[in-house]
């Protein structure tokens, strides 16, 4: 928008005193007298004022006629030369300053345009400075977090990884736990086999054979606690497929109940093997004393 500048009475005015006081009038004088006002719009409006004044006749001096005719004619002649050549100048000058202050005047239009483009860009940069820094500082925040997210589920895959090892470690140790329950219960299987083997001998002995034969049941009683106490210990195994955190608690419990039942079975196998021999002893008593109330030799046979 171009700007509001002084007008042609405010020049005119102020001309007119600079002129009442004895002085030229000029467009620094005016503009010093105004405080304002584009020296453009100024020198056209002097221009104005100017041309609307009269011009003032000078005062020739008294001179003899002829001479004053002469002189006259000469000046005359000299003034006409120079004043159509003056006056040529000075309507091109007047054209040049005219159009001199019609262009300052758009110019100084297009610099006020262009100061106020420029304070409106100014603020939009402004403006676009603070998104920006608030945009950088958005970035950052969501960077930073994202690293934290990353850095969550880095530890959160490491510790899935040794989950699933310590599920597999877990899993060869239930293996081979159950492996060693087979092999344990294949031994109370044998066990029982040589067990009915002692209860089928120790049948026809005494009474020290009968009192054998109820050791021998006490000891299938323990059989059966043992059977009972395996069953508990698959039931812990499985348990501990569902508890990892407890399982190395339940495969110890586990391996200590299998000694335990590996030093029972020994017990068992030593106790078996004892009535078997008392068994065999008794049986060849039996014989002897079968012999001596026959009165005849009897060849003794011992059962392995």
């Amino acid at each position: 928008m171009a700007r509001i500048g002084i007008s042609y009475e405010q020049v005119a005015q102020v001309a007119d005193a600079i002129l009442g006081s004895g002085q030229q009038p000029t467009i620094r004088t005016i503009r010093d007298r105004l405080t304002t006002g584009s020296p453009n719009t100024i020198q056209r409006h002097l221009t104005t004022w100017r041309d609307a004044r009269p011009q003032a006749a000078a005062t020739a001096p008294e001179l003899p006629s002829t001479l004053t005719a002469a002189i006259a004619a000469e000046i005359e002649k000299a003034a006409a030369t120079a004043r159509s050549e003056i006056e040529g100048r000075l309507v091109q000058a007047q054209g040049d300053a005219a159009e001199l202050a019609a262009t300052g005047e758009q110019l100084e239009d297009e610099r006020d345009e262009l100061i106020n483009q420029l304070t409106t860009v100014t603020t939009e940069r402004d403006q676009a400075t603070a998104t920006a820094a608030e945009r950088a500082t958005e970035i950052e925040r969501m960077t930073a977090e994202l690293a934290r997210e990353r850095h969550a589920a880095e530890q959160a895959r490491i510790e899935v990884a040794q989950g699933r090892n310590k599920q597999e470690t877990s899993d060869e140790k239930l293996k081979e736990q159950k492996n060693e329950i087979d092999r344990l219960r294949h031994q109370v299987e044998q066990l029982q086999t040589g067990k009915q083997a002692a209860e089928q001998a120790a049948a026809v002995a005494n009474a020290k054979l009968e009192a054998m034969t109820d050791r021998t049941t006490r000891a299938e009683a323990r059989l059966d606690q043992l059977d009972k106490q395996q069953d508990v210990t698959t039931r812990e195994l499985n348990n501990a497929r569902n508890q990892i955190a407890s399982q190395q608690t339940a495969i110890d419990t586990a391996n200590r109940e299998a000694d335990a039942l590996k030093a029972q079975i020994k017990e068992a196998n030593a106790a078996a093997k004892k009535a078997e021999g008392e068994a065999a002893e008794l049986r060849g008593q039996v014989a002897a004393l079968t012999t001596q109330l026959k009165g005849k030799p009897t060849t003794t046979k011992t059962e392995p």
